[in-house]
C-alpha cells in the first residue's frame, strides 16, 4: 500500500461532530484550546494518511481503528479500501451508529 496514494474520505456526520465540539471547546475554554483540538485532529489525518493501521483496533470489528484525542473524544476511522480511509466520527460515543 502506497502512502502517496492513500485518501481520507470525510463524512458528513464527522465534519458536524468536528465543528460543534471546536465550537464548544472555544466557547467553554477559548479559542487557542480549540485550535489545538483542530490541530491534533490534522496531525492525526496526517498520520492515518502515512499509517492507516496505527490506530487502536476495534474489539467488535478489525477494520475500524479509534485514537483517542482527548478524555472526552475519540477519533474513530475505518479503513474501507486498499487506498481509502473512512473517518467515521469524532464522538467518544459510538454506540449510536456512524
Amino acid at each position: 500500500m502506497s502512502a502517496a496514494s492513500l485518501n481520507i474520505i470525510i463524512t458528513k456526520k464527522a465534519d458536524d461532530d468536528e465543528a460543534a465540539i471546536y465550537n464548544y471547546i472555544s466557547e467553554k475554554f477559548g479559542k487557542v484550546y480549540a485550535e489545538r483540538f483542530r490541530k491534533k485532529i490534522i496531525e492525526l489525518f496526517k498520520l492515518i494518511a502515512l499509517q492507516p493501521f496505527s490506530g487502536r483496533q476495534s474489539k467488535n470489528d478489525i477494520s475500524i481503528r479509534v485514537f483517542i484525542i482527548s478524555k472526552q473524544n475519540k477519533l474513530v476511522y475505518k479503513v474501507t479500501q486498499k487506498d481509502i480511509i473512512r473517518i467515521l466520527n469524532t464522538r467518544t460515543n459510538i454506540s449510536g451508529g456512524f
